[in-house]
Order: structure tokens, then C-alpha cells, then sequence
């Protein structure tokens, strides 16, 4: 088996055939198996499933689990996976027919643990409305401390990577249903293990935007369940003796998730007090990731669009109207249908 593709699923019956059937269209001819995971419901999109089960059997697999989360299924496609190689895609997303292929051949040609292509945001109707994690050419990076923190800027959703599989290992996603960013601390605790990563140029993975849904909310119980893995994840750095640099990639990731996206999140419950929101989370980045106030503009040597907006995040956090930005970007991201995942 090459490649195994792990598709966690819940109420996708409108999505998941296209989804399949861009990995099933791949261009490369080694054997692949797709493990599409579900949860122990009434769900139509089994029966869809179902039906590619019948007609690819030596391809296709609906595996179905109680209560697990979407962690929870993508712990159940690795615990399954028999691929040498690991891709895990979102229900309502689709790849290029090229993606299999071309990250084949430049993790092969790089000897790297992992790679990751850009994405394009679509809408529903195939409109394309951004392309992100986009890098000029071809980039491997050896995991030496100046490229360490640098991996703090790479996406943390695990769709539109590929992984060698014996790298991944035992390392799994968090599936306590009270985690919040659990894909975040499952790349934290693997990127210690690696040697060397693959940036792609092309914009491989297509990633559906709902312009008519609202931005998903936090809860103060996730908020603090997050705040206190990350710190404990430091602690265990620090435990295992990890080089400097993987704490600064930490401070990184905490402004960037902690500090950005969280408040991005919070805002749109209307019982949240933003400006003391950011104030806390302002003082809980002090506390725990004070590096965080030294952040650079330019990992990659450009100052790409994610970039930037980090930096103009930390800037503003630092002159404490933070939570005037946030404000203004959800009403661009529910007025405009313009956003960036942070």
C-alpha cells in the first residue's frame, strides 16, 4: 500500500463524491486506500460511502466510531493506515489530480519527513477567492535553529500535507471533546521529530468557503483548555531538553492561536467582553510565551500575506487595540466574504 487518505466525516452526503473522486482521478497508479471515518449516527453520507465501498472495495472503507470527535477520527484512519505515505483531506474539500504525485516525488527527491502545498479558498460554486502558503519556488528546509520557528508559520490544518507515515508514529490528535486546536497540538508534537519538511509552489488543495456561514465561536471552557495544553506542551519541551528555537517557534504559535485566532473566534459571542478578552490574552502571552513580543515579519525571507498580518497583530496587541482590529476584520470576513485562516 502507498498512500493512505484519511477522511474524517459527519453529514457530508453533499460534499464527500467530490471529495473521493479527486483522490480516486489521482495521476499516480500505486495503490491507495481512502479511509473515510464517521460517527456511530444516522448519517446519510454512509450511504454515499457505502456505494463507493461497493464498487472500490480494495480502495474504499467507511470505519464508524461513538462520540470521538473529529481528532478522535483521524486517530482511528492512523491507527488503520497502512500506507507508506499519510494524506488527510476534509469531507468538503477536494485536491488536485497532481497532489499525490508531485509530493511523492519531492519528498523522495528531499529525503523529507513531510510536505505541504498551497491551498486555494473557493466558494461553493468553484470561484476562486485566494491562494495561501504560497512560496516562490521549491523550499526544503533542514530543521536547523534558524529554520526552526519558521515552522510556526506553516497552516496547522493537517489536509493539504503529505507525511511519511513512519514519521508520524505513535503521535496522535487530541480527541477530548473540550480541545480546541487539537490539529494545532498535533503538528507541535510532531515537528520535534523531524529533519526536514518540503514547501510546495502550486496551490494543490482546495478548501470550500461558506459564505453564508457565521465564524465559528470559542468558549471560555475552550479558551482555557487551550491556554493550559500550550503551556504544558512548553513544559514538556523543556522536560525533554529541546533546542531554544522550538520555544521560540512556541511563542510564535501562541501569539498566532492564543492571541489572533482565539479573539478572532470570541468576538462573535456577543457575551464576551472583547477589549478584556485580549487584555487577558495579552497577559497570559507575557506570562507563559514572552517571546512573543520579538516576532519577525519575514520567515521566509517575503513578507507573505499571512506574515504580515502576525505582525501587524503583535504590534497592535503591544499598543493594546487589538480588539478594535478583530472587530473589523469579522465584519470584512461576514459583510465582504474575504478572509484568511490563521
Amino acid at each position: 500500500m502507498k498512500y493512505s487518505i484519511i477522511i474524517p466525516v459527519f453529514h457530508s452526503e453533499k460534499t464527500i463524491s467530490h471529495c473521493i473522486d479527486s483522490f480516486l482521478n489521482q495521476s499516480v497508479s500505486e495503490k491507495l486506500e481512502i479511509l473515510c471515518i464517521g460517527d456511530k449516527v444516522d448519517d446519510p453520507c454512509h450511504s454515499v460511502i457505502e456505494k463507493y465501498v461497493r464498487d472500490f472495495p480494495d480502495v474504499v472503507g467507511l470505519h464508524l466510531q461513538s462520540g470521538r470527535g473529529i481528532g478522535g477520527a483521524r486517530n482511528l484512519g492512523l491507527d488503520l493506515a497502512k500506507g507508506e505515505y499519510v494524506m488527510f483531506s476534509d469531507a468538503d474539500d477536494y485536491v488536485s489530480p497532481f497532489i499525490l504525485e508531485k509530493c511523492t516525488d519531492a519528498l523522495v527527491k528531499y529525503d523529507a519527513d513531510f510536505i505541504t502545498t498551497g491551498f486555494v479558498r473557493v466558494n461553493q460554486s468553484g470561484k476562486k477567492l485566494s491562494s495561501e502558503l504560497k512560496v516562490q519556488d521549491v523550499c526544503a528546509f533542514d530543521l536547523t535553529p534558524v529554520n526552526v520557528p519558521r515552522l510556526a508559520f506553516i497552516f496547522t490544518a493537517p489536509w493539504g500535507k503529505l507525511f511519511k507515515r513512519e514519521f508520524i508514529g505513535e503521535s496522535r490528535f487530541t480527541d477530548d471533546p473540550i480541545c480546541a486546536y487539537e490539529d494545532l497540538m498535533f503538528h507541535m508534537s510532531v515537528y520535534p521529530k523531524a529533519k526536514r519538511y518540503v514547501m510546495l509552489p502550486e496551490t494543490l488543495y482546495n478548501y470550500i468557503v461558506y459564505e453564508e456561514s457565521s465564524i465559528s465561536t470559542a468558549s471560555e471552557e475552550r479558551t482555557l483548555t487551550f491556554r493550559r495544553d500550550l503551556a504544558e506542551l512548553k513544559q514538556k519541551y523543556i522536560n525533554d531538553r529541546l533546542p531554544a528555537e522550538y520555544l521560540k517557534m512556541l511563542d510564535i504559535v501562541a501569539m498566532i492561536h492564543a492571541g489572533i485566532a482565539d479573539a478572532h473566534r470570541s468576538a462573535e459571542d456577543p457575551s464576551v467582553n472583547l477589549r478584556e478578552f485580549c487584555k487577558d490574552a495579552k497577559d497570559y502571552l507575557d506570562e507563559s510565551f514572552p517571546g512573543w513580543r520579538k516576532i519577525k515579519m519575514m520567515p521566509y525571507g517575503k513578507f507573505t500575506l499571512r506574515c504580515k498580518m502576525v505582525w501587524i497583530a503583535k504590534n497592535m496587541y503591544k499598543a493594546n487595540v487589538f480588539w478594535v482590529f478583530i472587530r473589523f476584520y469579522n465584519w470584512v470576513i461576514k459583510n465582504l466574504h474575504i478572509d484568511m485562516k490563521w
